[in-house]
């Protein structure tokens, strides 16, 4: 088992274009961490960087406490699984995961034993001699997670490995995944787009953004205390509503702007939050989630209230997300957000409602507000206000 610490680790490619800038990170030993981010964010060449299929431009790579900055791959102790889950065809599920083993040189007894145990370890003992054309996706996944848990490393690696899967196959190796890393115990970092997979697996998620890391933390942390406007928009579906306000610090309370409505905070809300002092009557970007966002007439009476009309309604079942016009005006969330993670009907702001919800598209309705769950953040730099 290992840490791994990146120091600043920066990927420069021809024309200086930095794909990857100043990251660092310690992950401990046994923990599993993905990185998360729109496409193009440099997660992946983090990823290959530490695999040391991209070569390191600045900064320093350690894995248990050694350097690896310029070490071969093969002597990093690591393993990689892939997307494409890069099986032989020609051979049975028991040779492809025991082909590390045989390049290694590894006693034959020896190698059938870590094969076997490997095999019931990720439910594969009955398609052991099968190829790989005969299985299914999952199966050829976890095949191809063998060929790497079979190695015995002291790092896994994994680049969206579930991207080739449906989307009920995708929920249920996202378990599998989870419960087979808990099992082995091994250091594990893992790369995704969907950040609703990453805040199902990960000990920590990394956000990342251009190259540059946002905020790396538990998957709670960043729901609930987001650094900046990026990681705010970008965590959570649907995302947080985003838009432009000011508050108004009077001697009883705090007024807080929304569109031509505004809506009141306990002074007490001050003494989390000092820093809010200094952006009184100034302008300010504000946030809150849409699970913060209720019909009125099924919420407590003591919730703030402002007026809305509904725009779209799409009905889930258990929930009833409401599309809503209130009057704000929204910050324009491709900065702050992935596409799959949008507003798509562009109101401005989102709410979840109870499945008991009466309301219809046209209505004219009273929302109430958890005011408590209030994010404010600096317009000018997008780093969330607190203390």
């Amino acid at each position: 088992m290992a840490t791994v610490e990146l120091e600043a680790l920066t990927k420069i490619y021809p024309g200086g274009v930095k794909a990857v800038n100043a990251m660092s990170l310690s992950i401990e030993d046994g923990e599993f961490v993905v990185f998360v981010g729109p496409s193009g964010c440099g997660k992946s060449t983090a990823l290959r960087m530490v695999a040391g299929l991209e070569e390191i431009s600045e900064g320093v790579l350690r894995i248990g406490g050694n350097e690896m900055t310029k070490v071969h791959p093969r002597q990093r102790d690591i393993a990689m699984v892939f997307q494409n889950y890069a099986l032989y065809p020609h051979l049975t599920v028991r040779k492809n995961i025991a082909y590390p083993l045989k390049l290694a040189k590894v006693p034959k007894a020896e190698m059938q034993e870590r094969v076997q145990r490997t095999a019931e370890i990720l439910q594969l003992s009955e398609y052991l001699d099968r190829k790989p054309g005969a299985l299914s996706g999952g199966q050829r996944q976890r095949v191809a997670m063998g060929r790497a848990i079979v190695r015995e490393p002291s790092v896994f690696l994994m680049d969206e490995p579930l991207s080739n899967l449906d989307a009920k196959l995708r929920v249920y190796m996202r378990s599998e995944i989870s419960r087979i890393q808990r099992e082995l115990g091994v250091t594990t970092i893992y790369v995704t787009h969907d950040q609703v997979e990453a805040m199902t697996m990960g000990d920590r998620v990394a956000v990342l953004k251009g190259g540059v890391l946002q905020q790396a933390d538990e998957p709670s942390v960043l729901y609930r205390e987001p650094s900046n406007l990026f990681v705010a928009g970008f965590i959570g579906s649907p995302a947080m509503n985003l838009f432009e306000s000011s508050i108004s610090i009077g001697d009883e309370s705090i007024s807080v702007e929304l569109g031509q409505q505004s809506i009141e905070l306990p002074l007490s809300y001050l003494d989390e939050r000092p820093a809010l002092r200094a952006y009184d009557r100034a302008p300010l970007a504000c946030g809150i989630r849409p699970d913060d966002v209720y019909d009125a007439a099924l919420a407590p009476p003591f919730e703030q209230r402002v007026h809305g009309q509904v725009v779209i309604l799409e009905e889930l079942g258990s929930e009833i997300v409401a599309h809503l016009d209130v009057g704000v005006t929204r910050i324009d969330s491709a900065d702050s957000a992935s596409a799959d993670t949008e507003d798509d009907f562009d109101t401005g702001f989102i709410g979840r409602f109870a499945q008991q919800s009466t309301v219809g598209v046209g209505d004219r309705i009273e929302v109430a507000l958890d005011v408590g769950a209030i994010h404010f953040f600096d317009p000018a730099t997008g780093k969330a206000i607190r203390s």
